[in-house]
């Protein structure tokens, strides 16, 4: 069946470039509200202070407020998985058992209402930017070529829909979209994955383990608890060497739907985030388990259904740092300012107590003074646009809350020390975007910074309050970028290459349509909020999905997506307390499109670093690169100051092998459809090996057809399930 693209042609005025017509070749959402305007030109960059602030709590982790609060318990600890490790993979893969699906929350679980005349408003009392442009012929900085060529990259595949959805700790079936992260050290990889698996691999990518169930890592069952997906890992070589795994957990038993019937469905008290450190240097445990409850404070809007959402971790010298996103998940207990959006939470937790294993609570019940925590409620902090409160255009609560405030995860070991020791912070801005609200982007990103993490050592964190601060830096005129969070259709869906989609000719007898066969779709590409910061050379390093409008001598535009990146400086944060912007540039496949990027560099400074991302793209109108790409992973080299790609090329590691086809793509159609896809990639460099390690998600095998074909886990011969064909690859590559 051939894919369906919607192109839509639109008179363009160029600010610097004679007039043409661009084609945009996406999905539904391909039209969305956007000034049209394509400009090679740039703004001066400048930059502010967003203020500096203390902590909203600094003291025992076990309480995380002042009066009848409850944040940090455990740890439970849990045996070694070695055992589940060498275990052969689950029979159940083949075994006929009838497939079911669920999908995780959205990025904005519950979007904002309102009217049409409200977003009118929004529309024309917000900046108006023109999407950015590049040249494709003659080529110019941020076009690149695609070069099928694996570029000396190294890729293997990692989990897949089958290991999930097989798992016998999984409940739920296939689950969309599969949210990977990725970290090493001591010489192994590891891979996590939704609903809650991890992989691990040595650094040649040999396989260690099977896929090893994340509520046996944290001991979920006997709880009767279950894993909640948005996984994250972290390797610190500190202190002998440790492993961070975290997760959502939901106080609900497998048994009876995990975090579908609890943490997911509002029910009170239900969303955790689980923290698993290893007892030594091993992946596989023993493990010291903490929870998180993301309902520690009855005093927070929204409490007691608060949830957790798109947790980042990283470590310092002294922390072991933590974000989420919160969100009150029940219509009748809404948040800050009557919103079901209460922004960032940044947590700084005392790194050696949670690795040291030390109990949350002392023998007489009261908190233990050694395990410490400071806590930033970004909920509070305003922003430039509004509060989280009322924001400035409609007054409403919800919009204008800082989102997606991503903590740096630094090179093995190299920690920033100075001002009593800190850890950074980057996010982007398109707070009206990210709402599914009319915008045409932004170009504003802003950089954190914690500072005095040591007093975390101190006892009962007496010293906190006084030393430790959270502060911020606000940058405008940086390279723009676009990509809303748009209600209902999803974003700006990349398209993809056509081909065998055997769920999406039987999407009305598996129940997801009302037609008897649904379309081929495109791939979520998330909004343009931030996935992962890298923090090598003196700097962060950082990306976000865009729409660019490439332009073609004697022959019309096109419109895909692409990406933008940024790179801060924070030698100078460390001398004199202001960050700069040292560099930052666009990366737009020829004719294709790409979503999910993310950078990260080598610690040898003016060293190279990688953009990784999905490829993927249907040729645009000409049809190019043969009908174009079933979703892959790619990666291009770069440097701080290269402002775009080394050799403007793009290189394939890991080749899809056909197009998406799951069941996000067709449940509802013909009715609007929200395909998932990520929700994140991850790369790091692996000090000792020269070598980025990197990880997301591509289509790991060809789709089958027929009688081969079953509406059940494992078909296709065990390559992919009946609702899901998602894979991972891991990957490396010398920069």
């Amino acid at each position: 069946m051939k894919g369906m693209r919607y192109k839509l042609v639109l008179l363009l005025s160029l600010l610097s470039l004679p007039a043409m017509v661009l084609v945009a070749v996406g999905g539904p959402a391909a039209a969305a509200p956007q000034r049209i305007v394509a400009s090679a030109r740039t703004t001066a960059v400048t930059s502010s202070g967003l203020g500096t602030f203390k902590p909203t709590f600094a003291g025992p982790a076990a309480t995380g407020c002042s009066v009848n609060c409850s944040l940090l318990t455990g740890p439970v600890n849990t045996p070694s998985t070695a055992a589940a490790a060498r275990a052969h993979s689950a029979t159940a893969a083949r075994s006929g058992k009838r497939d079911q699906a669920h999908a995780m929350p959205l990025p904005n679980p519950r979007p904002v209402q309102v009217s049409a005349a409200g977003r009118r408003r929004v529309a024309s009392n917000t900046p108006s930017f023109p999407i950015p442009s590049v040249s494709c012929e003659p080529l110019g900085r941020g076009c690149d070529r695609i070069s099928t060529s694996s570029g000396g990259a190294t890729s293997v595949p990692g989990l897949n829909a089958v290991d999930s959805g097989s798992l016998s700790t999984n409940p739920n079936g296939d689950i969309e979209p599969p949210d990977q992260g990725l970290c090493a050290g001591n010489g192994s990889v590891v891979e996590t994955n939704n609903i809650g698996e991890m992989l691990v691999f040595n650094t040649a990518l040999k396989r260690q383990s099977q896929p090893i169930s994340l509520d046996t890592v944290m001991g979920l069952t006997k709880l009767g608890w279950s894993s909640g997906g948005d996984p994250s890992c972290v390797y610190d070589p500190a202190n002998g060497g440790h492993w961070f795994i975290t997760e959502i957990v939901s106080a609900s038993p497998e048994s009876k739907g995990g975090a579908f019937t609890g943490c997911f469905a509002a029910v009170a008290n239900g969303c955790m985030e689980g923290i698993a450190v290893t007892d030594g240097n091993s992946p596989l445990g023993p493990y010291h388990v903490y929870f998180s409850n993301a309902d520690y404070n009855p005093g927070e809007p929204g409490y007691p259904s608060l949830l957790n959402d798109f947790a980042k971790i990283s470590v310092t010298r002294d922390a072991f740092m933590m974000f989420y996103d919160e969100f009150p998940l029940s219509g009748a207990l809404p948040g800050i300012g009557g919103g079901f959006f209460n922004g960032a939470q940044e947590l700084a937790f005392r790194k050696s107590a949670l690795e040291d294993g030390l109990p949350t609570l002392l023998s007489n019940g009261q908190p233990n003074p050694a395990v410490t925590v400071a806590i930033e409620n970004m909920g509070h902090i305003a922003t430039p646009d509004g509060t989280c409160a009322k924001d400035g255009v409609l007054h409403q609560g919800g919009i204008t809350c800082w989102v997606a405030v991503i903590p740096a995860q630094p090179v093995g070991g190299q920690f920033d020390n100075s001002h009593g020791g800190t850890g950074f912070m980057v996010g982007s801005l398109d707070f009206y975007g990210f709402a599914g609200l009319p915008t045409s982007g932004d170009n504003r990103i802003a950089t954190w910074a914690w500072t005095g993490l040591s007093a975390l050592n101190s006892s009962g964190c007496s010293s906190c309050n006084s030393a430790i601060h959270f502060t911020g830096q606000l940058f405008t005129g940086v390279n723009r970028y676009y990509d809303p969070e748009t209600t209902n259709t999803g974003e700006i869906f990349a398209p993809q290459k056509a081909g065998v989609m055997p769920l999406g000719d039987e999407c009305g007898t598996a129940g997801l349509s009302a037609e008897a066969s649904c379309p081929e779709g495109g791939l979520a590409t998330n909004g343009d909020n931030l996935f992962q910061v890298s923090q090598a050379q003196g700097q962060l390093w950082t990306a976000a999905n865009t729409q660019i409008a490439q332009t073609y001598a004697g022959a019309n535009g096109e419109v895909h997506m692409g990406a933008v990146y940024w790179v801060v400086g924070t030698s100078s944060f460390d001398k004199t307390g202001k960050f700069t912007l040292t560099g930052q540039g666009y990366v737009s496949p020829r004719h294709e499109d790409l979503t999910m990027p993310a950078v990260a560099a080598t610690p040898t400074s003016g060293g190279r670093g990688i953009m990784l991302f999905t490829l993927a793209g249907n040729g645009g109108p000409t049809g190019a690169d043969h009908g174009g790409f079933f979703p892959s992973t790619a990666f291009g080299r770069l440097t701080s100051t290269s402002g775009g790609l080394l050799g403007s090329t793009v290189n394939v590691a890991a080749a899809g092998m056909s197009p998406q086809d799951g069941f996000s793509e067709y449940l509802g159609f013909p009715g609007p459809t929200r395909p998932r896809w990520g929700d994140y990639s991850w790369g790091f460099f692996l000090p000792g090996t020269g070598r980025i390690y990197f990880a997301n998600e591509y289509i790991q095998s060809p789709n089958c057809t027929g009688s081969a074909f079953t509406l059940t886990i494992g078909t296709c011969g065990g390559t992919r399930d009946a609702f899901a064909n998602w894979g991972t690859s891991v990957n490396y590559v010398t920069p």
